[in-house]
């Protein structure tokens, strides 16, 4: 059983201001707050003893005085509980988590006692809440255990119910067609299936099966229930149930169903498979790794098992053992895109840059008309430092050319009114409306809207499970659209339909996106931003939106969109709020340098580990520290060490592991390093947020050049270079002068905050402004004679 212990909290000590030089005076403690100290602590006491009369009667008064006392209230819960009242304790527990619900003992407690009490279902519902919330901690697995173990013994007790049968040939005929993928006639017989023998699970099954492969996930949930109230053992529709409840975000749920399934049938890969689905969406990758190879025992030739275990261990920084797996899905599946693609992009992941392009450009070639592939050497393509950047533009097009073009005969003119000072209709297309690094970017804009100006609406089309960051960002939209079960054809009638004026795509070329439904052009003006960092290459799309110091003028052949450079800035950032204080410059007590980056090792080519090492043999005792997940894994790290060692530095002077959060790592560097010619992201601005001066090389538009246009928005021109000589002189000069360093450190962060970079309002209204413009463009260009 969970401990449901007594909690003993410390209260903050009140605080005034003495009024004098910074000088700060402890309030004395009013009697009431006294007589509740020692209430408490004598109640405390009491209850620990085992007189739980008597520490009932001292919470109750601590409660008089304060009703909303958290562990007062909490503490009588766990009385009742010890007590064998487990419904009674329950409002207690509830009152404790309304005053503080950030504490995690008071989730586990109500957990606890509601399974108790037999409340298996409301538990559950709980444990999700807690879960999303992050708060459930090492105690979530043993209560998911204990669910289990209440449903299993429910499907035990239960016998399946026995019922008529419909004739043979109709369930032969039922299988067959769902085998054709004839969906919508699988639906028809589903349906006349259960009104004719309403006891047989076949009917249900079908049903619900194919209301899941229509995209119809919510109409198929009722239809599980009533097969399962049949035969609560089934553990195709447990494990059925299982998934679909995960696409709708009920992890806990889904997880008590899929163990049962496997729990029912340990050899049942199917369910394996989904119950690892589900682990990695709720961040337990260990336990989702042991799902993956439970399936694997059963067929170790399945090649979605091995794909996704492939991706897992990537997730995990293993990246080697990943890469194994990959290759054996290859091997298996030889014409398997996914598998050729996760085998490139692991490549990538270890800084293997010319490998992976190698296998990304075979898979290209094995199937032209996957645009996956496509994406994903683009990606990798923007890394290679050597590649000439019309070559590059060149991919792009290629994109256009198989993806876009053949959609033109699919535009059609749009009926939206031509009023550009009215109230405008602004979609945003993105796979990633959950915590994710594009968060720090969108969420506030998204929270800066003025919605007297925009009508938003957000099309959705999230590839992982949703988040507590999903519920908050629902809240800035009007209208919220799951795009996760329409294609690219049904997207763009979708939006047509909803009369978007603006369309602006988030993703580009990163995982998730929706190109193909961009291609088709379903909204007068369409754009891209933020994240993937550069052009999309659809000529469909018109805008990209960015800045002068991003796309420099006459760099708009680069770009397959016309360029439109905002006043300010390119973005707006948000700090996170766990980040901290700056801390004091490292150098001054230590003595010597510490340079360091958190990029992953896809952007740490030659040409940068070259500028490096030469900066390390000009500052003298210089350190350098290299932090990210790529580097988690020793024979990672040895591979890299003998990469600066054949350039002359002594591996005593490089550091390199894995902490997360970074704030602490950030802490011990005196100056950040950027890479070329893709300049690093959001880890790039953190180090600014963090006190940590940097110089960008600035190269190519525009993932090169995005350092250029932070260091202009924070005011920072001079840390800008065109050089790998200039780079490595600037950073030369911060490091020469620590008494300027440290002065840098401390005014970093205010004047960041005081800048056009962090200015959300700011930026809210020069996006409307630009959107506005280009929408105003498009109406001047239906009007005869302008």
């Amino acid at each position: 059983m969970t401990d449901t212990t007594t909690t003993e909290n410390p209260q903050p000590d009140g605080q005034a201001s003495a009024g004098q030089e910074g000088a700060q005076l402890k309030l004395a403690a009013s009697p009431v707050q006294m007589l509740m100290e020692r209430s408490m602590a004598l109640a405390i006491e009491c209850h620990r003893g085992g007189n739980y009369p008597q520490a009932e009667e001292l919470y109750r008064a601590v409660l008089s005085l304060d009703p909303g006392h958290a562990d007062a209230n909490h503490n009588l819960g766990a009385i009742a509980v010890e007590c064998g009242q487990f419904l009674a304790s329950v409002p207690f527990f509830q009152a404790a988590l309304q005053a503080n619900p950030k504490e995690r003992q008071y989730w586990v407690s109500l957990v606890d006692a509601l399974i108790q009490a037999g409340e298996a279902n409301l538990a559950g519902g709980v444990l999700e809440d807690a879960l999303r919330a992050g708060l459930a901690g090492d105690a979530a697995g043993e209560m998911v255990e204990r669910l289990v173990a209440v449903a299993m013994e429910r499907a035990r007790s239960a016998r399946p119910v026995a019922g008529r049968m419909p004739p043979k040939e109709q369930l032969a005929q039922i299988n067959r067609l769902f085998d054709e993928e004839q969906f919508e006639a699988v639906l028809r017989m589903g349906r006349k299936m259960t009104r004719q023998y309403p006891q047989c699970t076949m009917g249900w099954k079908s049903l619900s099966a194919a209301l899941m492969r229509v995209g119809q996930r919510d109409k198929a949930i009722e239809p599980m229930q009533r097969a399962l109230a049949l035969d609560p053992g089934d553990v195709d529709m447990l494990s059925n149930y299982g998934l679909a409840l995960s696409l709708r975000g009920d992890l806990v749920q889904a997880e008590i169903l899929l163990r049962q399934a496997v729990g029912h049938g340990p050899r049942f890969k199917q369910g394996w498979y989904n119950l690892g689905i589900v682990m990695r969406g709720q961040a337990r990758l260990q336990a989702a790794e042991s799902a993956y190879r439970s399936a694997l025992e059963v067929d170790a030739n399945d090649v979605g098992v091995l794909i996704n275990l492939s991706v897992l261990l990537g997730e995990m920084n293993r990246l080697a053992e990943a890469e194994q797996y990959a290759r054996k899905a290859i091997i298996v599946q030889p014409g398997h895109m996914q598998a050729r693609i996760s085998l490139g992009m692991l490549l990538k992941d270890q800084g293997r840059l010319p490998e992976s392009l190698e296998v990304l450009r075979a898979a290209m070639d094995l199937a032209p008309a996957d645009a996956s592939a496509l994406s994903s050497y683009l990606f990798v393509a923007n890394c290679i430092p050597d590649m000439d950047p019309m070559e590059r533009f060149a991919a792009y097009q290629r994109f256009n050319q198989h993806f876009g073009e053949p959609c033109r005969n699919l535009w059609r003119p749009h009926a939206n009114e031509r009023n550009p000072e009215r109230r405008l209709r602004v979609g945003y297309v993105a796979p990633v409306f959950r915590n994710h690094a594009c968060r720090q970017f969108l969420e506030p804009l998204l929270a800066n809207h003025s919605h007297a100006q925009v009508e938003l609406f957000a099309y959705s089309g999230l590839y992982e499970l949703e988040d507590e960051v999903t519920d908050r960002y629902r809240t800035y939209f009007e209208h919220w659209i799951d795009t996760r079960d329409l294609d690219d054809d049904q997207l763009a009638q979708r939006i047509r339909e909803d009369g978007i004026d603006v369309l602006v795509d988030i993703a580009g070329h990163t995982k998730g996106h929706r190109l193909g439904a961009f291609a088709r052009k379903p909204a007068p003006v369409s754009l891209h931003w933020l994240d993937s960092g550069y052009t999309t290459g659809l000529t469909a799309i018109d805008y990209y939106l960015t800045d002068e110091p991003t796309v420099p003028t006459g760099q708009e052949g680069l770009f397959s969109e016309k360029p439109w450079r905002l006043p300010h800035a390119s973005l707006v950032y948000r700090s996170n709020p766990g980040m901290g204080e700056v801390s004091e410059l490292p150098a001054l007590s230590r003595g010597y340098v510490t340079f360091g980056t958190l990029t992953r090792a896809v952007r740490l080519n030659q040409r940068v580990i070259r500028a490096w090492a030469a900066l390390l043999k000009r500052v003298p005792g210089s350190r350098l520290e290299i932090n990210s997940g790529n580097f988690s894994q020793v024979e990672v790290r040895e591979q890299w060490f003998q990469r600066f060692e054949a350039l002359g530095i002594e591996r005593e002077r490089i550091l390199m592991g894995f902490e997360s959060p970074p704030w602490n790592v950030m802490r011990r560097m005196d100056i950040a390093l950027d890479c070329f010619p893709q300049n690093s992201g959001t880890t790039l601005i953190e180090s600014l947020f963090m006190g940590l001066p940097l110089v960008t090389l600035a190269s190519a538009p525009s993932m090169g050049t995005l350092g250029a246009s932070v260091l202009t928005s924070v005011g920072y021109p001079e840390w800008i270079a065109q050089t790998e000589e200039e780079y490595v002189d600037k950073l030369v000069e911060l490091a020469s002068d620590l008494p300027r360093l440290a002065q840098i450190r401390t005014e970093l962060r205010p004047r960041m905050q005081a800048s056009a970079l962090m200015d959300e309002a700011g930026f809210a209204r020069d996006v409307e402004t630009a959107y506005r413009q280009m929408f105003r463009t498009w109406c001047d260009a239906q009007v005869p004679g302008r």
